[in-house]
């Protein structure tokens, strides 16, 4: 888990996209529009560099049981280019997620988020 979130959230590493992530990956916790599977991860991730640049993750707490692994993260970045609809403000932003991911075969097979999307959204800008 802590290697995904180095290398394919912080990095950007698209690449390790299929070496990591299970063929019949479900995420279960998509936004409307978002594809379930494993393009839709790769789509994500893409989407996520591309809104935000010099992005840094820190995995805040990292706890498993058998097959799944939870993570509380905290992201920060620049928001430099769109991020579902909303236009780059340039601000300095960072929000939190909290993942549940059950593995299978040694890579990513199922996905769970909460997300601080509204506090994302204020600092963007998208709300007041």
């Amino acid at each position: 888990m802590r290697y995904f979130v180095e290398q394919v959230q912080e990095k950007g590493r698209l690449d390790l996209v299929d070496e990591l992530v299970h063929p019949e990956f479900r995420n279960h916790t998509v936004e409307p529009g978002q594809r379930d599977d494993r393009e839709g991860m790769r789509e994500t991730m893409a989407a996520l560099h591309e809104a935000f640049s010099d992005l840094r993750v820190e995995v805040l707490h990292c706890v498993g049981d058998g097959d799944l692994v939870a993570t509380h993260k905290l992201f920060r970045g620049s928001h430099t280019g769109a991020w579902f609809g909303v236009p780059p403000s340039g601000d300095r932003v960072e929000f939190r997620v909290m993942d549940l991911v059950r593995y299978r075969d040694g890579r990513l097979f199922e996905h769970w988020a909460v997300a601080d999307g509204v506090s994302l959204l204020r600092q963007t800008g998208a709300l007041p």
